[in-house]
């Protein structure tokens, strides 16, 4: 793969205009564009209410998230909120690239990923910041694999 930057002074100074070239539109083109588009549509901040007041949460410091229930645990580097929402959803909104799905009702953030050992029945324990623990079932294993180039 080969990266240029081309100034364009017709730009706007927050505008970036991207062009992907290839033979033809293989698979890792469109995991490229993808990327791109996800990367486009992620906050750096996740909003969160917590007793009547809106704390913006850098995405960077979440750790994890794990539903029970209706309540989704939101782990970071400095607290643990409890907020409400589908993990699908909040997903959504937080870069595809750092956060990804290791059970029903689990999400990791790639950034904090440690170390992966084996657990029984062929799922894995992966072991996060601040200590966190968190299983990933053998149907998101693929998955997690994939990300991490295994």
């Amino acid at each position: 793969m080969k990266v240029n930057f081309e100034q364009n002074k017709d730009l706007a100074d927050d505008d970036i205009q991207v062009t992907v070239q290839a033979a033809h539109l293989s698979p890792t083109v469109i995991e490229l564009i993808q990327a791109l588009e996800a990367r486009q549509q992620s906050v750096d901040v996740y909003p969160i209410t917590v007793d009547e007041r809106v704390v913006l949460v850098p995405t960077a410091e979440i750790i994890a998230l794990e539903v029970y229930g209706n309540d989704v645990t939101l782990y970071t580097v400095k607290a643990t909120y409890q907020i409400r929402g589908v993990l699908k959803k909040i997903l959504s909104k937080l870069n595809q690239q750092d956060f990804i799905q290791v059970a029903k009702g689990a999400a990791i953030n790639l950034n904090h990923l440690q170390s992966l050992e084996a657990a029984f029945s062929g799922s894995m324990t992966a072991f996060l910041t601040n200590q966190l623990k968190m299983s990933v079932s053998r149907k998101y294993l693929p998955e997690l694999r994939q990300q991490l180039g295994m």
